[in-house]
């Protein structure tokens, strides 16, 4: 009867801890519904706002892409300007040709003799003047 009484004392700790195990494994069951509902929502979440974000993103990343290549193109169109501009300040370029043609301008104006020029003119004057006053008559 002994051994009767230690087999049933066994089964019934054998039976509470099925018991224990089976209270345990229903909470773990709870718990991974709750998990696994939560990770749905979170995924609906994260793919509603990739799908309200992104598109607009590609958007923007093409718009930034083309304001790139605009820009490119005007540091080049930048860069041959100032090119060009250094240019006109070579040894031959145009400043220099100008200030050459200034100072050779200058050399002449200072060789022309003004007090002949002003007596030329003024010989003139005398010549003209008896000329208008004879054609001035007729237009009377």
């Amino acid at each position: 009867m002994q051994d009767n009484q230690g087999v049933i004392q066994l089964l019934e700790k054998m039976a509470a801890d099925n018991e224990a195990q089976n209270r345990y494994l229903r909470k773990q069951l709870f718990f991974t519904r709750i998990f696994s509902v939560a990770c749905c929502v979170l995924t609906i979440a994260l793919l509603a706002v990739l799908l309200r974000v992104v598109p607009p993103l590609l958007g923007t990343l093409d718009q930034a892409v083309e304001a790139l290549e605009q820009a490119s193109e005007t540091m080049e169109l930048v860069d041959d300007t100032l090119t060009d501009i250094q240019g006109l300040f070579e040894e031959d370029g145009l400043v220099g040709q100008s200030g050459e043609a200034l100072a050779q301008a200058t050399q002449k104006i200072s060789e022309m003799d003004i007090e002949s020029l002003n007596a030329a003119i003024k010989n003139l004057g005398d010549v003209v003047e008896p000329l208008a006053e004879f054609f001035g008559k007729f237009k009377r």
